[in-house]
Parts: C-alpha cells; sequence; structure tokens
C-alpha cells in the first residue's frame, strides 16, 4: 500500500485546506515531517488514518472533537486522500460529524459524517461506496489489517515499543493479542476447561448417585431401627459400601419371617372372635325385630276408623265426578259476568270524569247505576266516530306544528351566532389595529439594533485573538522561569560530568600505569608469561608505591562519569527547549505587559457581549415583525370571512320569521284552548279511548249474561237422577284431585302395610325367636355386645398391624436388594468415567499453564511467544546493523519467581557475549531496540496479512536520544528500507535531521492555524 495524495481542511489544527503530494516527498524514499511541538505533525498522520479508518488513533480519538477550531462556521472538516493497493487505485473522501450554523435563524444543525470511495478506471473515478459501513468494510478488505494493526505497521510510535520493550508480560500479551488474533487458541482453551469440568459434573454426579443410594439404604434399615452402624456401615467408605448394604438385607430378612409368623396367628384369633360377635349381634338383631314387629302390629289396628271414613269420602267424590264439567262451567260463566260488570262500570266511571265526553254525546250517562241502560250503545257509536274524524284531521296538522318549532328554534339559533359574530369582528378590528402599532414601533426600534450587531465575526475573531495573546504572556513568563531553572541545572551538570570525567581519566592513567606491575605480581618462576611465554622472570618490575587502582574502581568511576554525562544530555535538551519555547513565545508577543493583555481581552470581550446581545435582540425583533405581518394578514382574512358570515346570517334571520307568522295563523284555530298541538291531540283521543272503550264492556257484559244463563240450564238438567239435591251438594262433595289420590293412596298403603305383618309374622326367624322366649332364653344386652366388640376389635387390630409390619420389612428388604444391584451398576459406569475425568483435567490444566506444563505457559501465550520469537528474529537483523553488530532482541521463555513465562525479552551483548534484560539498555540504545523493534514487529504482522505489501512507513520521534554515531547507524538502517521502492516518512523536531533528509515537509502553526509546507534543501555531510 503507497500513499500518494493528501489533502485537509478543517481538521486538526488546520483550518484551510492543506494538500501534501506525497509522490513528491517520497522522489528520494526518505522524508522528513518537521515542525515545532503543537503544531500539528501528528495531524497528518491522524488525517491518514482517519481517512482509512474514520476515526484517529489511540485516545485522541476519544475527545470526539476532529473539527478544527480555526476554521470558518460554515466551513466542513474533510479529509481525501489517494492511495494504491497493487496496481489499483483508490481516493477516499471522508468527513466527520460537525455541527453548522442553521440556514434560518439561529443555533446548529448536526452533519452527518460521511465517505465516499471511489477507484480509478483509467482516466476516470468511478464511485464504489458513499456509505460509511460499507466503505469501511471495502477498506479493510483492501488494506488487508484493522486500525490497530495500521497503526502499529504503517505508523510506528516509538514511544509505545519502547514501553513495550521494557514492559513485563501482561502488557506485551495484550499488544500481541489486539495484533496477532489467537481467540481460536483461547476457544480450545476454554473448550479444554469446559470439556475437564463437564467430565468432572458428570462423574460428581454419578458418584453423588452412588452416595444417595447408599444414604437411602440406610434411612430404610433406620426406619426398622436397625442402626448402620452396628453393621459397619460408613457413608464415608464407599469401597465397603456393597458389602455393607449385604448385611442390612440380611438383618431386615431375618426380621421379616419373624413378623410373618406372629401376623398369620393373630388373624386366626381374630378371625374366631369375629365368627363369635357376629352370632350374638345376629341373636339380638331377631329380638329386636320381634318387639318392632308387635308395636308395629297395634299401630296398624288404631287406624281402622280412620281409614273406613277415608272409603266414605272416596265413594261420594266418585260419584260427583260426573258432574264436574258442569259446575266449572257454571263457575267461569259467574266469574266472567262479575269481570264484565266492574270492566264495564269503570269505564262508565272515567267517562263521566271526562269532561270533553258530552262534546261529542248527544245524551248524558245516566248518574246511577252501572248497567247497560247507562247510556245507549248507538249514542257510543256517534260519539267514536266524530271523535276519530277530528284526530284525522288534528294528525294532518301535526307537521305544520313541528316545522313552527323547528323555525323559533333556528331563529334562536341565528341570534346567538350574530351575536357572537358581531362580538368577533370587533376583535378582529382591534386585533389589526393592535399588530399595526406594534409593527411600526418594532421597525423604529431595529435601525439601531441592526448598527450595533454589525461586525460580530471580526469581533469573534478580536476576542480569540486577545484570549491567545494573554495566553501566550502568561505561557511566556511561566517559560521564562523554567529556562531560568534549566539553565542552572545545566550549569550544574556541566561542572559535575567535567569533575567526574577529571576523576575517571585520573583513574584510568594510573590503571594503566599500574598494568605491569599487576602482571609482574602474577608471575611465578616455572610458569609461562601471559606476554612473552617464557618460563624465566630476570627482572619483574618492582613493588610500586602509593595507592593502587583495582579494575573495579576504574569501572565505578567511568559508570559514574557515564551517567554524569547522559543527565548533562538532559540538562543541555531540557535548557534548549526552554530557549526554543522562550524565543517562539516572544516571537508570538509574549513580552507584552500581563496587564494590557488582560485589558485588551475585557475590552474585546465587553465590546462582544454588547454585539452579542444586540444580534440577538435584533433577531428577536425581526421574528416578532415577521410574526406580526403574517398575524395580521391572517387576522384580515378572518374579519373578511366574519362578514360574509354575518351577511348570510341576517339573510336567514328574515326569512325564518316569516315562516313563523304564517304557521302560527295556520295552527292558531286548530289548537282551541289547548296548549300546543299535540296537547289537543292528547286530549282528544283520550276522550276517543274513553268512550270506545264503554261501548267494548258494554259489549262484553251482554255476551256474559247470556254465557252465564246457557250454562246455568244444563247444570239443573244433568242434577236429575244423582244423589245430590243441589249444585251446592255435588260440590262438597267433589274433593280436589289431590285430595281424591292422597285418600286412594293411604287406603291402598294401609291394605299393602296390614299384609305385610301378616307375613312377616310368619317369618323363621320370628318363629325362632318365640320359641327362645318360650324357653326363657333372655335377650342379649348392650353390655354383652359390646364386650364381645371389644376383643373382636383388639384382635383385628393386633392382625392388622402385624401383617402390615411385616409387608413394610418385606418391601424394605426388596428395597436393599434393588440398592444394592443399582450401586453395581453406578459402579461399572463410573469406572471408565472416572479415568476420562483424570485425563481432560490433566489436558485442560496443562492448556492453561499448569500442571505438567514446565513453563507455565498457557496455549494461547504459547502461540504469542511463537508470534514474539518471529518479532525478535526479524528486529535483530536490523538492531545488528544500527548497534554496529553488537546487540540482539531474544526472545525467552524462563519464569520469574511465580509468575507464568512465554512472553520475555532479552538483549544478548556481542561485546561480552552475556544476556540481559531489556531494561538495562540506556536511553538511545533503548530507541534503537524500539525501533527495530517496531520494523520487526510491522513484517511479521505484514506476512500474517497475507504478505501485504506496506510500501510507505511513518516513524514518529525518539531520534533525539542518539548520538551522532548512533543516528549514523540508525540512518543507514532506515536507508535500507527504501530498497524495493518503500518510502519512509521520519517524525520528528530534531535539528540534525533536517540536515541529513532532504525533502521536508514542514508544519507551520499560526494564531490562525497551522500551515503544510514542501521544503527541499541541500543535505549536509
Amino acid at each position: 500500500m503507497r500513499l500518494h495524495h493528501l489533502e485537509i481542511q478543517a481538521f486538526g489544527p488546520f483550518a484551510d485546506r492543506q494538500s501534501v503530494d506525497f509522490d513528491a516527498l517520497s522522489a528520494q524514499g526518505l522524508f522528513l515531517l518537521n515542525g515545532p511541538t503543537g503544531a500539528g505533525k501528528s495531524s497528518v498522520l491522524d488525517a491518514v488514518c482517519f481517512a482509512l479508518y474514520g476515526s484517529v488513533p489511540g485516545a485522541r480519538q476519544a475527545a470526539k472533537r476532529l473539527r478544527s477550531d480555526h476554521a470558518a462556521e460554515s466551513v466542513a472538516p474533510e479529509v481525501s486522500l489517494e492511495f494504491s493497493v497493487s496496481d489499483r487505485r483508490f481516493r477516499v473522501e471522508r468527513s466527520p460529524a460537525w455541527d453548522r450554523p442553521s440556514r434560518r435563524g439561529s443555533g446548529t444543525t448536526t452533519e452527518q459524517a460521511r465517505t465516499l470511495l471511489s477507484e480509478r478506471i483509467g482516466s476516470d473515478w468511478v464511485q464504489k461506496s458513499a456509505r460509511n459501513d460499507e466503505a469501511g468494510l471495502e477498506l479493510q478488505s483492501l488494506l488487508g489489517m484493522d486500525k490497530e494493526q495500521f497503526t502499529k505497521v504503517v505508523m510506528l510510535p516509538q514511544g509505545e515499543f519502547a514501553a513495550f520493550l521494557r514492559a513485563d508480560a501482561k502488557p506485551r500479551r495484550e499488544l500481541l493479542q489486539r495484533l496477532f488474533s489467537t481467540a481460536r487458541f483461547e476457544d480450545l482453551e476454554r473448550l479444554f476447561a469446559d470439556e475437564g469440568q463437564r467430565t468432572a459434573r458428570r462423574l460428581a454426579e454419578q458418584e453423588g448417585r452412588q452416595r444417595h443410594l447408599f444414604l437411602r439404604a440406610i434411612d430404610e434399615a433406620e426406619r426398622h431401627d436397625l442402626a448402620a452402624a452396628d453393621l459397619g456401615a460408613d457413608p464415608e467408605a464407599p469401597d465397603a459400601w456393597a458389602a455393607s448394604l449385604q448385611s442390612l438385607s440380611l438383618a431386615l430378612a431375618e426380621r421379616r419371617d419373624a413378623a410373618a409368623l406372629e401376623s398369620t396367628e393373630l388373624a386366626e384369633q381374630s378371625a374366631l372372635a369375629d365368627g363369635a360377635l357376629a352370632t350374638l349381634r345376629r341373636r339380638r338383631q331377631r329380638f329386636d325385630s320381634l318387639a318392632q314387629l308387635r308395636v308395629q302390629r297395634a299401630q296398624h289396628q288404631g287406624r281402622a276408623e280412620e281409614i273406613a271414613e277415608m272409603v266414605e269420602l272416596a265413594r261420594r267424590h266418585d260419584q260427583a265426578r260426573g258432574l264436574a264439567a258442569h259446575l266449572r262451567l257454571d263457575d267461569e260463566a259467574v266469574a266472567l259476568v262479575e269481570d264484565a260488570r266492574a270492566g264495564h262500570a269503570g269505564a262508565l266511571d272515567r267517562l263521566r270524569r271526562n269532561a270533553m265526553a258530552g262534546e261529542y254525546l248527544d245524551v248524558a250517562p245516566a248518574d246511577e247505576g252501572d248497567g247497560p241502560d247507562a247510556v245507549p250503545r248507538d249514542a257510543l257509536t256517534r260519539a267514536c266516530t266524530a271523535s276519530a274524524s277530528l284526530l284525522a284531521v288534528l294528525r294532518a296538522a301535526l307537521p305544520d306544528e313541528q316545522r313552527l318549532r323547528d323555525v323559533r328554534t333556528g331563529l334562536e339559533a341565528l341570534e346567538s351566532t350574530i351575536r357572537r359574530l358581531d362580538e368577533r369582528l370587533d376583535e378582529a378590528r382591534e386585533g389589526i389595529a393592535r399588530l399595526q402599532r406594534q409593527r411600526a414601533d418594532d421597525a423604529e426600534r431595529l435601525v439601531p439594533l441592526r448598527e450595533a450587531a454589525d461586525g460580530l465575526v471580526h469581533l469573534r475573531a478580536d476576542l480569540a485573538a486577545a484570549v491567545d495573546a494573554e495566553e501566550t504572556v502568561k505561557q511566556y513568563g511561566a517559560a521564562r522561569k523554567r529556562q531560568a531553572a534549566a539553565d542552572a541545572d545545566h550549569a550544574l551538570a556541566s561542572e559535575r560530568f567535567l569533575t567526574l570525567k577529571e576523576e575517571w581519566l585520573a583513574k584510568l592513567q594510573l590503571r594503566l600505569e599500574q598494568a605491569a606491575q599487576e602482571l609482574a605480581e602474577q608471575l611465578q618462576d616455572g610458569h609461562a608469561c601471559p606476554v612473552c611465554g617464557s618460563t624465566e622472570h630476570p627482572a619483574p618490575v618492582p613493588q610500586p608505591g602509593g595507592e593502587r587502582i583495582s579494575l573495579d574502581e576504574e569501572q565505578a568511576a567511568r559508570r559514574l562519569q557515564a551517567e554524569a554525562e547522559a543527565a548533562l544530555q538532559q540538562a543541555r535538551e531540557a535548557r534548549d527547549h526552554g530557549r526554543l519555547e522562550v524565543a517562539q513565545l516572544a516571537a508570538r508577543g509574549g513580552e507584552a505587559a500581563p496587564e494590557d493583555a488582560a485589558v485588551s481581552t475585557r475590552d474585546a470581550r465587553s465590546t462582544l457581549q454588547r454585539a452579542e446581545t444586540a444580534e440577538a435582540e435584533c433577531a428577536a425583533v425581526e421574528e416578532r415583525l415577521r410574526r406580526a405581518v403574517a398575524d395580521e394578514e391572517r387576522t384580515g382574512e378572518l374579519r373578511d370571512a366574519l362578514r360574509e358570515e354575518r351577511a348570510a346570517a341576517g339573510s336567514r334571520q328574515s326569512s325564518l320569521a316569516d315562516q313563523d307568522a304564517e304557521l302560527s295563523q295556520r295552527l292558531a284555530g286548530l289548537q282551541a284552548d289547548a296548549p300546543s298541538l299535540a296537547a289537543r291531540i292528547d286530549a282528544v283521543q283520550r276522550t276517543h279511548d274513553d268512550l270506545d272503550r264503554v261501548r267494548e264492556t258494554l259489549d262484553a257484559l251482554t255476551r256474559a249474561t247470556s254465557t252465564r244463563q246457557e250454562n246455568a240450564q244444563r247444570l239443573q238438567d244433568a242434577l236429575h237422577g244423582t244423589p245430590f239435591g243441589s249444585a251446592d251438594d255435588a260440590r262438597i262433595a267433589l274433593l280436589p284431585e289431590e285430595r281424591s289420590a292422597s285418600l286412594a293412596a293411604t287406603v291402598k298403603e294401609y291394605e299393602l302395610r296390614g299384609h305385610r305383618l301378616d307375613a312377616a309374622w310368619d317369618d323363621d326367624a320370628i318363629r325362632e325367636t318365640l320359641r327362645e322366649e318360650e324357653e326363657g332364653i333372655a335377650t342379649p344386652t348392650d353390655d354383652d355386645e359390646r364386650l364381645a366388640g371389644t376383643s373382636a376389635d383388639d384382635l383385628r387390630g393386633r392382625a392388622h398391624r402385624a401383617g402390615i409390619g411385616a409387608e413394610v420389612l418385606g418391601h424394605s428388604v426388596a428395597q436393599l436388594e434393588s440398592y444394592a444391584r443399582q450401586l453395581a451398576d453406578l459402579e461399572k459406569d463410573i469406572t471408565p468415567l472416572r479415568e476420562e475425568a483424570q485425563l481432560a483435567a490433566a489436558v485442560a490444566d496443562t492448556a492453561r499453564g499448569g500442571g505438567d506444563n514446565l513453563y507455565k505457559m498457557s496455549l494461547a501465550t504459547y502461540v504469542l511467544a511463537s508470534r514474539l520469537e518471529q518479532v525478535a528474529a526479524a528486529a535483530t537483523e536490523r538492531l545488528l546493523q544500527m548497534s554496529d553488530g553488537r546487540y540482539q532482541l531474544v526472545h525467552s521463555d524462563a519464569t520469574a519467581g511465580n509468575r507464568r513465562s512465554g512472553l520475555g525479552l532479552n538483549v544478548i551483548d556481542g561485546w561480552t557475549g552475556n544476556r540481559r534484560d531489556t531494561s538495562t539498555l540506556s536511553g538511545g540504545e533503548s530507541f534503537m531496540a524500539s525501533l527495530a523493534l517496531a520494523l520487526g514487529l510491522a513484517d511479521v504482522v505484514q506476512q500474517e496479512a497475507g504478505g501485504l505489501d506496506i510500501e510507505t512507513l511513518f516513524v514518529d520521534e525518539g531520534f533525539g536520544s542518539l548520538d551522532d554515531q548512533a543516528l549514523e547507524q540508525v540512518m543507514d538502517a532506515l536507508e535500507g528500507l527504501r530498497s524495493g521502492g518503500r518510502v519512509v516518512g521520519l517524525v520528528s523536531h530534531v535539528p540534525e535531521l533536517k540536515q541529513r533528509v532532504s525533502a521536508q515537509l514542514q508544519v507551520v502553526k499560526g494564531r490562525q492555524g497551522s500551515i503544510l509546507r514542501y521544503v527541499e534543501q541541500p543535505v549536509s555531510v
């Protein structure tokens, strides 16, 4: 993957559109991205990462604010990147979500994030996707790596890899897991652990079943007071459970046999006692039956006279039954006549109370008597006809009365509507006048407000500039203090370094002078000289005088001098950084007086606040004017509509008044004295009904009287030839059906009971009881039966309990035998399961780094260790070049105390041949090692991504810790990365690199935002 062109607008510190031509920067294969601290070097890399992945690296993404604060409010943040993968060229354009000013009114509107991915085919750009998610998936598929891998492979942050170099196993594991997916191996670890837990649970379940069976067997034995401990049964000894169950079964079997024998004997005794009790109860029952039979015969003979009377009543009822139909008809005719006479009397009484009846009757009803002659029938017929004719006329006029009511209701509604319309018209006229006055006042106020709000954008810029200037003055004062402290620290560090260096050189000189003397002290006659090989030593150097300097002392002085030199370098860097910071702040106006800067800020803020207040009030007045115009238009339209509606209502009111006068005149003659036509119709209808009712009841009375006379004659004819002298005698003899049926049933039941008593007296049991009375045998008493019953119940209960006990013991013996069989079957299943559980636990323990795993290394860690070993081998190739063949990075799987091994890193010093921890490297050595580690990690991740060719790399900071020789070696290694067309971008503000790299992309910061500038300068050698 190679970068070609980048454009940035309103992104990070860049306000205006900035362009980066990576093709021009990459012409020599190596370019420098430099600029002061905070100018925006990392923002260029953020823009590349945002274009490809839609987010920026690390903690900067958490800020969720990518748009530049320096850009104008309406300028959208955008990033456009052209890049190529293999022989395909793509362009991706992204814009993050941001708040733009609303096009109408005040406030802001959120613009959503957008993405546009295009591919160059021929000379045209062809759009591939315009959706954020779809374009993201397409880009990740093209690049072959996610954002985490991209920021570790293409953009090499040295600070992170220096920390990785010195970290312990946990941080290394986290980074390697993000770069090299070990999910499938972690799944395997979980699979092994789950399998071990599953088999362990199965084993525990089966063993629990065994234990449960044994405990149930003990409970079964203890139900019969058979203690398991007496037979040696121990729940904590699984090996003896089978034998213990057999012993319990034998003991219970013996008790079962004894209980069965006792149950048989008691059952025989209980049967004999039950037989004696049954015989006693039968004898007593026979004597009781004889006594009851004697009482029943006496009661039956006492009812003979009563039954004879009932027989006579039934005979007379049978004789009167032939006259029942005539009697019923006669009674019904009498009742019908009485009902008809009462109805006719009521109708006449109602007719006499009706004052309107005289208008239709040509004769008046008689004042005395309610008979059929009170009012002639033909007079009633004529009156009914006259009232019916008047009803027809009145009902035909009902619609006119309803129409009159509707007209008057409509008139009342119209009067209310006209009053409401007049009120609303007055309100509309007043509203229009009020809106016109308000509009004139607002238009007059708007002119000075617009003048006060003019130039708000410039005032905001002035306030931002004043705040920035005040902050610069504060930073300048703080920087001057830091510079003074840094100068003092540098002077002390320089003095200490010179002192320690003189001490070390003095000791080194003495050490060299004393080297021959030390050698002479070690010479022995007969032993070869380590210098010339001679076994004779005729003139060794004599013993010197004064202080002796050992190798350890000289090395200690050298280390102190080296530490002082490193401290001096740090102090020098701090001093130079402080001076540079002071100079930069002074160039930005930091030398001004703080009081003046604060006054300028307050004045600018006050002016801006007044302008913002005027602008807000101006917007409110303009909005009020717009609403007033709209309200005036709506109110005018409402007034016109109300006028039209008022005219239409007046016209309808006049029409309805004419109809009211016409209908009132037409209905006045028909209503008479009634309040309404409907009331008049109701009065006439009631009179008609009263007349018709009198006529109907008169006809009914006439018919009932005729029917009564006919039925009376038929009854007299039927009484001839009967024992009854009159109809009343027959009515007395005729009984109700229920009474007649009851008499017959009582007589029949009396006769049947007599027959049953006769039959019962001839029963064999009664005869035997009479014989026993003659023989003087006494009747059994309650005490005799109670004593026999108590004895039988006691024997029966004892036999029943003995049988139940024997049966329960039998069930318990069978249950214990079943438990023994189940226990044996479970043991057959548990043996292979126990072996499987042990194997699964051992495998899971080994996979997670326990058990027989000597290195305490989990499976996922083992895979990561393999990747780390590849990374160390790839890093060593470059570290050897950077360190002039001195250092190598090697993977270590050694344990450290109780901590697990697998992710250790050591460095081998080629000068001493010793292996040591990476934390012992100096600052410059750590930079070279971390850079080599980053490059090696990039190579391994590139291979993991399918051999994707990474043609553009960025190396971020860290060069300031190198001396000239180390910097030269690192630059040679970076030069080697350019082989095969690879481009390397160095991100640094180290001055030495500006002299070594000709193609440079400079970031220049200013108060209005940073800008990018391409510079190509001669390289100093």
